[in-house]
């Protein structure tokens, strides 16, 4: 999944302080990944009687206690002690208790269980199936749109990147759509370079998407 700064300097806001989301932040957290995730997420639900919506399945996912997109792998900037970004990055060899995760929720979630399969599968496996070793991945970046332009989202970057290179992480990883230059030009002032394109269907369009990967130094 792509992540999304589309107005951003390098320069950090004054009164910009940080702390790990909890669940609660849910109601803030939410609408910023679905504006992320909605060309991929809505398709899913055309023609679909489902008993969630968009969402709704966004919102289940964060305020899972497990699981890769989990308010445990999200931290938040605040500005003047009010929530005004995001970011939910995670080390990619810590994925591996996402599938116990997945079988408890669908167990419990019902009929449209299969949505987050569908879901889980197109925001996933891009992310996981060719990250390089010891990846850190940067699955999500959002700023409140009110409240761009101020640093918000390259601070949250630096941030990650400090705590990817803290884990042990060789290098740091995040997708960028193509049609988003200026997160992309954001991304190689901090150090990241273009390592391939993809391509991939969501609804009725094709996008084109930019791995992009920044090489830590121990």
């Amino acid at each position: 999944m792509p992540a999304d700064v589309r107005k951003e300097s390098t320069m950090s806001a004054p009164g910009l302080t940080f702390r790990p989301a909890i669940p609660d932040d849910a109601p803030f957290v939410a609408p910023l990944l679905y504006d992320i995730a909605h060309r991929d997420l809505d398709g899913l639900f055309t023609g679909l009687a489902a008993e969630l919506s968009p969402l709704d399945v966004v919102e289940k996912f964060y305020r899972a206690p497990g699981g890769m997109f989990s308010w445990h792998n999200t931290e938040l900037a605040l500005h003047d002690g009010l929530p005004a970004g995001l970011i939910t990055a995670y080390s990619v060899a810590s994925r591996n208790g996402s599938a116990t995760w997945l079988a408890r929720a669908t167990g419990q979630l019902g009929a449209h269980a299969l949505v987050l399969l569908a879901w889980r599968g197109v925001v996933v496996a891009r992310a996981l199936q060719r990250n390089l070793p010891g990846s850190w991945y940067v699955a999500f970046v959002g700023v409140d749109p009110l409240q761009q332009s101020l640093g918000i989202g390259s601070s949250l970057i630096a941030r990650s990147i400090q705590t990817a290179r803290a884990s042990g992480c060789s290098c740091v990883e995040l997708d960028v759509d193509v049609d988003n230059p200026r997160a992309q030009a954001l991304y190689e002032r901090l150090g990241f370079h273009v390592l391939h394109t993809d391509r991939r269907r969501t609804s009725s369009i094709m996008v084109e998407s930019r791995r992009m990967v920044l090489q830590l130094q121990q």
